[in-house]
């Protein structure tokens, strides 16, 4: 059995899923304590924990703590070089500049000063800072001066992360935010994964633990301890991923709308599976290259605070608590539907009464209020799914597998999830003038979706035989390249370490792998060749598990 949870920031969802059928879902609030709304979700379930094998977690954790700035402060040790001056990159002013260089073929040609480093760390330390990030410019062409820096601070301090094992993508400026925000959410992040971990066997549950990755794939929980950072948004892409698993209809672009308490996340499914950010999502404003799935988030819910701007109805962005119908403090738009009659939970006197002060200060009626109220939720949802589909078709689309999609998108149907989605149906249809779909298991798709999401890696390999040297500095692999090296033999090396990585992490079902890129190009020194210069992207192919048998 399979049992996927998804924290979210209204309700805390769960399913078990045996024989690629879901038998089990639930629904509980989320509380200030995350792991208390994971057990009270799984006790809700009700079901027998021995048979499961494998848990996925979803959790926006690390995306609030980034936005909301709830993390510990956090320093960074920089080597850059000649060129632009990093400081225009740095978030705060525990960024230490040091000497130090490192070419774009890998070639150190500044060396580091081992007295400045250890200056930074006594300053760094000095402060109480307990995380240090490390960035050298071109560290995925040579991590030399990553791995130094690292070398002599690494006793000093609790968190320590390296941008070269991040990511073998080449942007300076995004590393050094992805290793900023990396170091920044470990330690909130590893108390919450053990923590996690000691509920679970403390319910009888010992399966697997994998938590869910911004791309939509899922990683174990010792990555999600050294990587954190790719967690973030994985709220979104347990959306894009549940409405990628109830998708019946893989030919039909389909506008997923996530609609739950507090926000709507909107995505698109392209030939049956999501779009990616090409370059790397951004968070709190600053870009990364946490790889990630193209998601809009909207602070339009069904427990949106209703309230009123002189004589104008403003529905969100903030929410203040449950609908007044179930005993929250404000008029929400589930209210609105109760005096409609369409939400049949809570008490509908409740209800009435919260939304007739907005009606009575108006002088209108309350059931036209109530309908305004509705739709200007939906309005708000089509305005930002309009502005979505339009940066969209602005720039390249790519899917998952990183296939360029050349047309313009342009969605026949929507898929609606969430809380919320029967109810709000008709509406959306009515607004988008187009086919909304409603899909078994809407309510606790989040949850499917991580359930069912594949484990995912992405690797680069990059080899100069000029200089003899090989490396890919996600797996940390450093070693010789033969003059004699081929694109297969580095083909061929690298899928049997990306399959090797992931078996190390739990993973025994059967590892498919693409290459996402693969380039040579010649080294030539006056009319003759030196060398070669190899690159090759691969990962493992994301996904739903095979298992599951909604088609």
């Amino acid at each position: 059995m399979i049992l996927g949870i998804d924290v979210g920031g209204t309700h805390t969802d769960a399913v078990c899923i045996d024989r690629g059928k879901v038998i089990a879902g639930a629904k509980a609030l989320t509380g200030p304590d995350l792991v208390q709304s994971i057990h009270e979700v799984i006790d809700a379930l009700d079901i027998e924990y021995t048979d499961i094998r494998r848990t996925i977690l979803s959790t926006t954790l690390s995306t609030n703590s980034i936005i909301e700035k709830t993390f510990e402060p956090t320093g960074m040790i920089v080597s850059a070089g000649p060129g632009i001056h990093p400081s225009n990159y740095f978030l705060t002013g525990d960024f230490h500049l040091v000497a130090g260089a490192i070419d774009h073929r890998g070639r150190e040609y500044i060396p580091l000063k081992r007295d400045e480093i250890l200056g930074a760390a006594r300053e760094l330390k000095a402060k109480g800072i307990r995380g240090v990030g490390i960035v050298s410019k071109f560290s995925v062409r040579n991590p030399v001066h990553e791995a130094g820096i690292f070398s002599l601070i690494e006793k000093d301090f609790e968190h320590v992360s390296s941008g070269h094992s991040l990511s073998g993508h080449l942007n300076f400026p995004r590393r050094i935010h992805t290793t900023y925000f990396n170091t920044a959410v470990m330690p909130v992040q590893r108390r919450f994964v053990h923590s996690v971990s000691r509920a679970l066997n403390e319910l009888g549950i010992r399966s697997q633990l994998l938590f869910l990755k911004a791309d939509g794939g899922t990683y174990s929980e010792s990555a999600a301890d050294k990587c954190p950072v790719e967690t973030i948004l994985s709220g979104p892409a347990a959306s894009m991923m549940g409405g990628l698993a109830l998708c019946s209809d893989p030919g039909t672009t389909t506008l997923v709308m996530d609609i739950g308490g507090t926000t709507t996340d909107i995505g698109v499914l392209i030939g049956g599976v999501p779009i990616l950010e090409p370059k790397g999502v951004s968070i709190g404003g600053s870009k990364t290259l946490v790889r990630g799935l193209k998601v809009v988030s909207v602070g339009a819910g069904g427990d949106s605070c209703v309230s009123l701007k002189g004589r104008e109805i403003v529905v969100g962005p903030n929410r203040q608590g449950p609908p007044a119908c179930l005993g929250g403090p404000s008029p929400t738009p589930m209210d609105a539907l109760s005096v409609l009659g369409s939400f049949p939970k809570g008490d509908k006197d409740k209800a009435c009464n919260a939304v007739k002060e907005i009606a009575l200060a108006l002088g209108r009626d309350i059931r036209d209020v109530s309908k305004e109220i509705v739709a200007l939720m939906i309005s708000n949802i089509k305005e930002s799914a309009r502005e979505f589909l339009d940066e969209v078709n602005r720039y390249p689309v790519y899917t998952i597998y990183e296939m360029l999609h050349p047309e313009f998108v342009e969605p026949k149907q929507i898929m609606a999830i969430g809380g919320p989605a029967a109810l709000l149906q008709p509406y959306l249809e009515d607004a988008f003038r187009m086919k909304c779909i409603v899909p078994e298991h809407a309510t606790v798709a989040n949850a499917l979706g991580a359930a069912l999401a594949r484990t995912t890696t992405q690797i680069t390999l990059m080899a100069d035989t000029q200089l003899g040297k090989l490396i890919c500095p996600e797996l940390g692999i450093e070693e010789d390249a033969s003059s004699s090296l081929t694109m297969e033999r580095l083909k061929s090396k690298g899928i049997d370490a990306l399959k090797k990585h992931i078996a190390s992490q739990g993973f025994s079902g059967h590892i498919e792998v693409s290459v996402l890129e693969e380039q040579t190009f010649n080294i030539v020194r006056g009319f003759s060749s030196a060398g070669k210069n190899f690159r090759l992207k691969l990962q493992t192919k994301p996904g739903i598990l095979d298992e599951w048998s909604v088609r």
